[in-house]
Parts: C-alpha cells; sequence; structure tokens
C-alpha cells in the first residue's frame, strides 16, 4: 500500500531510533556483565565455590525477576511448547556459566576471554547461513576490530593454557551463541521480561543439579559471601540479562554480539580502578579497537559504511566495464537509505 513520502521517512527514522537504543542496551548489558569478572575474583577471596556462587546468583535472580512480573501484572502464561523451549534455554545458559567458570581453573582469564568471545563470529556465520541476518560490510568491519581488541586486552599479562580448559571454555562459547540465537527467536513473540524469567527457571534448576550431584553447594555463613552474592545477583545478573533481552528486540543478535565485546573491556577497567591493576598502551589500543567495532554496529553508522561500500563497488563495476549502471552522487546517504 502506498504511503505519502513523509510517513515513510518518519517510520524509518523511528526504526533507526529504536535500533539505536537497543545498541546502547546491549553495551550498558555488556558493561554489567563486565563484573561478573571482579565479583568472580572477590568470590574466591571470601571462599565461595563455584556451585555455591551460581546457585544462589541465579536462585535469587529468579526471585527477583518473577517478583517483577508479578508487581507488573505481566501475563506469564505461555504455550507449553513455547515454556519448553524457554526453559532449554535456560538449561544452554546455565551450561555456558559452569563451563566458564570452572575453565578459569585450568586457564588464564585471559585466554578464558577470547576464546568464549569467539561467538560473535559463530551468532554472525550462523545467521548468515541461516539467511535469518544479513553479513554486512559494517559487521565483517566490527568483528576482525572486536576480535582483535579483545585479544589486545585480555593477553596483556601471564597466559595459562590447558587443554581441558579450551574445551571448557569452547563449549562455553557455543553455548552462548545458541542462547543468543535462540532469544533473538523467542523475543520476536514472548515479552522480554516473562522471557528471562521463564530461561532464570531453567538455569537455576540446572545449576542446583549440577551443584548437588558435584557436592559444591553450601549455605554462606559470612556478611562478606552474602554481599557479594547479593551484588553479582544484582549488578551482574538481573541488570544485564534485562538490559540485553530488551536490545536484542531492537536489533539482530549479529550486531548484539559484536557490541557485547565491551564486556571484557569493561572487566579490565574495573580491575584497574577496583584492584588497582595497571593499564598499558596494549590495552588502550584494545580499548579503542573495541570501542570502533561497537560503533561501527550503530544502525546510523552500518547504513553510512554499507553505502560507501556499494558506491565504490559501482564504481569499480563501472571502470572494468562490467556495468553500465549509474554512480550514485557524492552526497551522503538519506534517512531512507539507513
Amino acid at each position: 500500500m502506498y504511503k505519502p513520502r513523509g510517513e515513510t521517512d518518519r517510520a524509518q527514522s523511528t526504526c533507526v531510533h529504536d535500533r539505536t537504543i537497543g545498541l546502547v542496551l546491549v553495551v550498558a548489558a555488556a558493561a554489567c556483565f563486565g563484573t561478573l569478572g571482579i565479583f568472580g575474583k572477590l568470590a574466591i577471596g571470601v571462599g565461595l565455590s563455584t556451585g555455591t556462587l551460581l546457585v544462589w546468583r541465579f536462585a535469587f535472580a529468579t526471585a527477583c525477576l518473577w517478583a517483577l512480573l508479578w508487581a507488573g501484572r505481566r501475563s506469564i502464561r505461555l504455550p507449553r511448547r513455547t515454556a519448553a523451549i524457554e526453559i532449554g534455554l535456560g538449561v544452554v545458559y546455565a551450561g555456558m556459566s559452569v563451563t566458564y567458570f570452572e575453565s578459569l581453573a585450568w586457564l588464564s582469564a585471559g585466554i578464558a576471554a577470547i576464546v568464549l568471545f569467539t561467538y560473535p563470529v559463530q551468532v554472525t556465520v550462523a545467521a548468515a547461513i541461516a539467511r535469518t541476518e544479513p553479513f554486512t560490510a559494517a559487521k565483517a568491519v566490527g568483528l576482525c576490530c572486536s576480535l582483535v581488541g579483545v585479544w589486545l586486552v585480555v593477553t596483556d599479562g601471564p597466559i595459562a593454557v590447558a587443554t581441558i580448559g579450551l574445551v571448557l571454555v569452547a563449549a562455553a562459547s557455543i553455548c552462548y551463541t545458541a542462547y543468543t540465537m535462540g532469544t533473538r527467536a523467542m523475543v520476536a513473540t514472548v515479552d522480554p521480561l516473562v522471557h528471562s524469567g521463564y530461561v532464570f527457571v531453567g538455569v537455576t534448576g540446572t545449576l542446583f543439579a549440577y551443584a548437588t550431584a558435584t557436592g559444591s553447594i553450601d549455605v554462606p555463613t559470612t556478611v562478606d559471601s552474602w554481599a557479594v552474592i547479593l551484588g553479582i545477583t544484582a549488578i551482574g545478573t538481573v541488570v544485564p540479562i534485562v538490559l540485553f533481552t530488551e536490545g536484542l528486540v531492537r536489533i539482530d543478535a549479529g550486531s548484539a554480539s559484536i557490541a557485547s565485546t565491551s564486556e571484557p573491556l569493561t572487566t579490565v577497567l574495573l580491575g584497574i580502578a577496583v584492584l588497582g591493576e595497571r593499564v598499558t598502551g596494549q590495552i588502550a589500543l584494545g580499548a579503542i579497537l573495541i570501542c570502533v567495532a561497537v560503533a561501527v554496529t550503530a544502525p546510523p553508522v552500518e547504513a553510512a559504511v554499507r553505502w560507501r561500500f556499494d558506491r565504490a563497488g559501482q564504481f569499480v563495476r563501472r571502470r572494468m566495464g562490467w556495468t553500465e549502471a549509474p554512480i550514485p552522487d557524492g552526497g551522503e546517504p538519506t534517512e531512507q537509505d539507513r
């Protein structure tokens, strides 16, 4: 159906604005997730085991999310099949949490982060193969910048590698890929907060079973232990998972995964500010590349990059005599192009 140009432009402008908000939400979520490494070190310092930390973290997080759902009087009923898929995604997320934290016993945090953050490549390639999302020039640039940036940030220090650790963190990366793509599909029809509530039921149940089977669950007895658990629950779990899910409603999974590579940068910066760790030129360069990766996935920038590449491609094809298509004028891409 025909729409007046003004109405079409307004709709496209709203879409760009909405995607930009989505990118901001995902970056904010990554910043909160970046506190996990700090809380992990604090947990070790107060004597919390992995099982104890993860079970209490997600038990409290699940209670918080369902309290929000109840307070907001949202409709929480889902079809049985949909609810089963949501809980299944929770099992996947729990697998990611366990394998990543356990890998830290065998790997340096830097190597673990490098392998874990190959997941943006997996998400982007998988989405392109499935033809659910386009693979653009901006995404290619963003992937390259983010991977090199993460490598620079997390390898500025001692490196420890063991085969079993690599296997564990590779499994964590695959789980993160599956969870991101699954979440992107589910929030198309399910309220983001309801989605998170069901997912966390699956996470908590899986982690409780794991901790019970391994005998690693305990009830903390010190104020410091509870402070770490409550901190990681609020700052490192509830807030970021809600922000990330809300962001995925607005942007595609590939762009979200690239923006999430700002997470290890947050961890390093917090380590410098809170734990007194040092900053180097290598870290600074990595930080710049990660920021570039996030910037090029912003909707206006991605549109401008795509427009420039298309213009260059048409110029080359015309010079080679492959096409007679006119070269776009030298102006900037319009709102409609974006």
